[in-house]
């Protein structure tokens, strides 16, 4: 702008001879009438790219600002020129987009904490229910012969453990979301840590339609392990085999590229193909009615197992085969 003054003013100081020569502008009237049009013409334009590039894009700006008040934030700002301006709009539509992502991760987060009401509510009601139905019918008298007894026994202490591993993976779950969790690794030798915990499971078994098969030795090797943690990892691995597998399962050990792995099979329905890569979600059911009615479960174990795997700088894998099972296998690096 100040340079086109500068121009006009440059014109009329030195040239103004020039233009009287002609004879259209001899009459000083005519002449102040052509420059007072060309000056109400530049004015004009200037108007047009002031309001174009400046209160256009303000008013954009204010609508958008109006519409995010109200609650809608899918309305983009359409101004977009390459200049400052435009660079600020750019800037505005880039917070109206974060703050649209922000509030949906909270109404997504908001989902997620009443299925886990739902889920703690449900989960922590069926095994309570049936403790105390077993332990009213011992205390009662009902049960006579030994065998009997024993078995309401092991099925309190299944639907204790029950329990605790709920406790456990909501614990986990919980810190996770905070950012509290820490693992309190020791060097362990792989074969004792697995025979003590499959020795004491196999009681579990004792009473129970599926067989527990043990693919001994397991390897005798040295792991950086959380024991506390790598206990909860087959704990919710053999939990979840359990509630599928219609006969029996199968634990067995290997080594390969300088990891441990622990392979879980079943011999259940198997998984279709489409819902594999959803598994390890948290809340995530291939049959969310079924599952919780018949099978029990929050949808947080195989979760709570990927993410202490991957705590462990390991890795969870899944093969399955529709009507034949599924294996989980974790790898764990070993002490080198």
């Amino acid at each position: 702008m100040f340079t086109t003054i500068f121009v006009f003013y440059i014109f009329f100081t030195y040239k103004i001879d020039k233009i009287q020569q002609v004879s259209l502008f001899k009459s000083p009237y005519l002449l102040l009438a052509v420059l007072v049009t060309v000056l109400i013409v530049y004015f004009m334009v200037m108007i047009m790219l002031i309001t174009k590039y400046i209160f256009e894009p303000i008013s954009e700006m204010k609508k958008a600002a109006e519409q995010i008040k109200t609650g809608n934030l899918n309305y983009p700002i359409q101004f977009t020129e390459g200049n400052e301006i435009g660079e600020f709009c750019k800037e505005f539509d880039k917070m109206r987009i974060r703050l649209k992502d922000t509030i949906l991760e909270q109404h997504e987060l908001e989902k997620r904490r009443k299925r886990l009401i739902a889920s703690i509510t449900h989960d922590l009601r069926t095994p309570l229910t049936s403790i105390k139905g077993y332990v009213e019918a011992l205390q009662d008298g009902i049960v006579k012969d030994k065998e009997t007894y024993d078995k309401y026994l092991a099925t309190i202490n299944e639907k204790s453990d029950l329990l605790n591993h709920l406790i456990d993976d909501l614990s986990v779950y919980t810190k996770q979301e905070l950012g509290e969790f820490t693992l309190n690794i020791e060097r362990i030798h792989s074969g004792r840590l697995l025979n003590n915990y499959f020795n004491h499971k196999q009681y579990d078994f004792k009473y129970s339609d599926i067989e527990l098969v043990l693919k001994k030795p397991f390897i005798s090797t040295y792991i950086n392990v959380d024991p506390y943690r790598m206990t909860q990892i087959l704990d919710n691995l053999l939990s979840n085999a359990k509630k599928y597998a219609r006969t029996q399962i199968i634990v067995s050990t290997k080594v390969i590229q300088y990891h441990l792995r622990i392979s879980v099979q079943d011999d259940g329905e198997g998984i279709p193909e489409d819902f594999i890569q959803n598994l390890f979600d948290p809340f995530f059911m291939v049959n969310k009615k079924k599952d919780q009615k018949e099978k029990g479960g929050s949808g947080l174990g195989l979760a709570i197992v990927k993410q202490l795997t991957e705590a462990h700088d390991g890795e969870i894998l899944v093969e399955s085969v529709l009507d034949h099972g599924t294996t989980f296998t974790i790898e764990i690096p070993i002490d080198r």
